[in-house]
């Protein structure tokens, strides 16, 4: 056996199918096998596995043993002369395990050997040759020196920037995200060690390989698609404690004879200060939208009552009102994610409507409305108007509601990718549709790009059945100065599979406008809920004489007052996989349609109600079935 191809998977099933598909595409004419160590996902993971891949070896654990055990449970098993460990959101290209095997051929010496990264904008990954983490190349990353001089043989050697993408070279650290070893090598330094959990194995195996008298190359020439962070969600807090944590580890392990308290010092400040700027990082996200709107809407009041417009305002009324319309705002959807313009526009129009309807209260000139609806509305658009001409990529956390998307392949291909997209997008804003032979040689790359350009396409579909995944890759990295997001379409359609996204008719639950798990589904569910909680409030002793469970009742009530469960929900029964997640309901949408219901009609009325969610069939359900609002928690 000359390979065996290694991947650990936890809970990312589509991924991990497209993972296998491409690996076994690159293994054709080779001796080798597939090794899948599943750590107890619970996405059906297992079950795709053994109905569409048999001749897979699957390793099911009965627990999450972590990276480095289930990749050890594999490579005790194999009897291959190389292994690959591979992370379940990559994809590679056809010729990656020939050119990989034979360069490892050529010089036993070599006992690992990386590749060339790019993630799902075509970008380069840095992480595809690394240098070893010693304190003072731990430091300069620490403290940001890498970032800020990148190609610098001093403060870069983290990624070793001095060292051109495109040349194959001796490097000292392999990325766990794909790593060929020998398995001679393996026998002699070790397997990874299992003290780390998740990250820094990969540093710990590298640097012993090194120590062993092998060396370790970083190849280009082989070239795979990491979808980095799809099996471990890199933007978490969560990893940032993970991650140093094993470098922690690594330190105590290698470099802290001399001075152990400094490194480990050094180690968890870095700890903290990454899971504070994580922190900062998300809350802006979130919040950039609103502080742009109370920014500009309190300056244009506070100008205009410089100008004398509004004389009558106190020095603080200006900003008191851009919050107040930050609230309004954000009531009628203004900073759901992803950003739908006709929410703003909403917004805004309540904004100018509540303005002009306080300007005639107070008796003011038709001046003063104008102006009040400008100070209002027009920043609002503004705002929106700026964010939509940025260029793509800068604001990625403020999606468009609709996306203009590229297909390149088939009619037949195309047309079920873009149909599917249409769903899960619900609405495309422009469709194109490229035949592969559109894509072939140097003039129709120039063709292409130009194309994504002036048309400003947010999307790139590839069909695979149309294009080899080599190709793919290759045009991933010639376009990813575009800004476009590249998706790649399985045969069929019966996935698409893009960063931070996963497409699929099989998975596919809801249009997104009625989604009960939506940013304005959730904030209808919540308004509906704390509405209905003040009325029972101040009602209360005509409630206390409807329910049949007083004591349950008053509890319910501070439950939905504290936000720990709604008015209504899901039945508490199986058949809730895949579903939206929601608050635990007080009443369960069967019981209240029906009285008794079975369990695949349990299913079926709980998905109907993630699908097409309705505010008002909720405030119905309450209303009819008050007197049974005081029903303990399951």
């Amino acid at each position: 056996m000359k390979l065996s191809v290694i991947i650990v998977n936890y809970n990312v099933k589509a991924y991990l199918e497209q993972c296998l598909r491409s690996v076994e595409e690159a293994l054709r004419g080779l001796d080798g096998d597939i090794y899948v160590v599943d750590n107890l996902s619970t996405d059906g993971s297992v079950e795709m596995v053994q109905t569409l891949f048999p001749a897979v070896r699957l390793i099911a654990n009965r627990e999450n043993v972590g990276f480095s055990r289930a990749n050890n449970q594999a490579i005790r098993a194999s009897h291959a002369e190389y292994v690959v460990l591979l992370n379940p959101d990559t994809v590679v290209g056809e010729d990656v395990f020939h050119k990989t095997v034979a360069f490892m051929d050529n010089d036993p010496k070599v006992g690992g050997l990386g590749v060339k990264m790019i993630d799902g904008t075509g970008r380069f990954l840095p992480e595809s040759k690394r240098g070893l983490p010693t304190p003072g190349v731990a430091f300069f990353k620490i403290v940001g020196l890498a970032r800020m001089f990148p190609r610098s043989r001093i403060f870069g050697r983290y990624h070793l920037g001095h060292l051109p993408e495109n040349e194959a070279a001796p490097i000292e650290i392999l990325s766990g995200a794909c790593m060929f070893l020998r398995k001679k090598t393996l026998d002699e330094v070790g397997l990874l060690d299992e003290s780390f959990f998740m990250y820094g194995e990969d540093i710990d195996l590298s640097y012993r390989i090194t120590l062993g008298g092998y060396t370790n190359w970083y190849l280009p020439e082989a070239r795979i698609i990491h979808y980095k962070g799809e099996s471990t969600k890199k933007s978490s807090v969560n990893y940032v404690f993970v991650f140093y944590n094993a470098m922690a580890i690594f330190a105590r392990k290698h470099f802290t004879r001399r001075e152990p308290h400094l490194f480990s010092l050094l180690i968890r400040a870095a700890i903290y200060l990454s899971a504070a700027g994580a922190i900062v990082v998300r809350f802006l996200r979130g919040a950039l939208l609103p502080m742009l709107d109370l920014l500009l809407v309190g300056a244009a009041f506070t100008a205009l009552r410089g100008a004398g417009q509004f004389p009558w305002a106190g020095s603080g009324a200006p900003w008191i009102a851009a919050a107040a319309g930050v609230l309004v705002m954000s009531l009628f959807g203004a900073y759901d994610l992803p950003v739908k313009r006709v929410n703003a526009a909403k917004g805004a129009l309540a904004l100018a409507a509540l303005g002009a309807a306080i300007a005639v209260f107070r008796g003011h000139a038709a001046t003063d409305i104008l102006w009040t609806w400008a100070a209002l509305a027009v920043p609002v658009v503004l705002v929106r108007v700026l964010v939509r001409l940025l260029p793509k990529g800068r604001l990625s956390a403020l999606p468009a509601e609709q996306a203009r998307i590229l297909a390149v392949g088939s009619d037949e291909e195309a047309k079920e990718a873009l149909g599917l997209l249409w769903q899960t997008h619900y609405g495309l804003d422009r469709e194109l549709v490229l035949p592969p032979a559109a894509v072939e040689g140097a003039e129709q790359l120039v063709r292409l790009r130009q194309v994504v350009r002036t048309q400003r396409m947010d999307e790139v579909v590839f069909c695979a059945k149309d294009l080899p995944m080599r190709r793919i890759i290759a045009l991933m990295e010639e376009l990813a100065d575009t800004g476009a997001v590249f998706k790649i379409s399985r045969p069929g359609a019966a996935f698409i599979i893009g960063p931070s996204s996963t497409e699929s008719l099989r998975d596919l639950l809801v249009l997104r406008d009625h989604s009960a798990g939506n940013a304005e589904s959730r904030r209808k569910r919540r308004i509906l809920d704390l509405g209905l909680a003040a009325m029972f409030t101040l009602g209360l002793p005509l409630m206390l004489f409807m329910v049949t469970d007083r004591m349950g009742f008053l509890s319910n009530l501070v439950d939905v007052w504290r936000g720990r469960r709604s008015w209504t929900g899901y039945r508490n029964a199986a058949g809730k996989n895949n579903l939206p997640k929601l608050r635990p309901g007080v009443l369960d949408i069967v019981s209240t349609d029906r009285e008794s219901a079975s369990l695949l009609t349990v299913q079926r009325m709980n998905l109907e109600y993630a699908k097409d969610y309705r505010a008002w069939k909720d405030l119905l359900r309450v209303l009819g079935h008050a007197g049974r609002l005081g029903a303990r928690a399951a």
